[in-house]
């Protein structure tokens, strides 16, 4: 009885971790793919933006999202879209699919880019059983694109980068009260989506203590 106890005891731990190192994974995968956000929506409902919504690529073929003028070189491709076709198309969007309209350079990480096919497979509405062989690898965080290393300077570059070049943060000297505005700003008027109160908080404590006013 003790020996059945203990052999419960032990999937029931394992199962409990695969699902932590799962969620951890997709967190992961959201973070590496805010740069995304600039230009594709992953909403239900979402629209053409600059590309195609994202949400339900499990759910439909590829470039199929009808209203979108896709480019000859991703209409190529026949059938689902899969981890492993992701994985690619991530990899190199160019090399993928000549003469895309996606500009993006790609995601030369392998770790980063399983993170972002495991977060990509929870949009949509039955999750996608996407597995890609580096799932396992430790995703490095996101570049800080030249910004002053401190606190939150990954998700600053994360969340900036995904709007402009971070050479305009670096060129900014503001007080943490128009930073905080210029956030807003960016929300309401620039498409930027919205920080939940602990990112913009934050944000604006790196951006304040970093390139604030004292600093100019």
């Amino acid at each position: 009885m003790l020996r059945i106890a203990l052999i419960v005891f032990e999937t029931l731990y394992l199962f409990s971790a695969a699902a932590s190192a799962s969620e951890d994974l997709v967190a992961a995968g959201e973070q590496q793919a805010r740069v995304c956000k600039a230009c594709h929506q992953f909403e239900p409902d979402g629209a053409v933006v600059v590309g195609p919504p994202l949400w339900g690529l499990a759910e439909r073929n590829i470039a199929s999202f009808e209203g979108y003028n896709y480019s000859v070189g991703i209409k190529q491709h026949q059938g689902k879209w899969t981890a492993e076709k992701l994985d690619a198309f991530l990899a190199s969007p160019a090399k993928f699919a000549p003469g895309t309209n996606m500009v993006y350079p790609g995601v030369s990480d392998p770790a980063a880019r399983a993170a972002i096919i495991a977060w990509l497979a929870t949009k949509n509405t039955v999750p996608a059983d996407w597995v890609v062989a580096s799932t396992t690898g430790e995703v490095k965080p996101a570049g800080t694109g030249g910004l002053l290393p401190g606190e939150n300077a990954e998700l600053v570059a994360a969340v900036c980068s995904a709007c402009h070049s971070l050479h305009l943060v670096t060129q900014q000297g503001l007080s943490r009260k128009r930073w905080s505005e210029t956030l807003e700003w960016m929300v309401e008027e620039q498409g930027m989506d919205e920080l939940s109160p602990e990112e913009h908080e934050a944000i604006i404590t790196y951006l304040s203590t970093y390139y604030g006013q004292k600093s100019r």
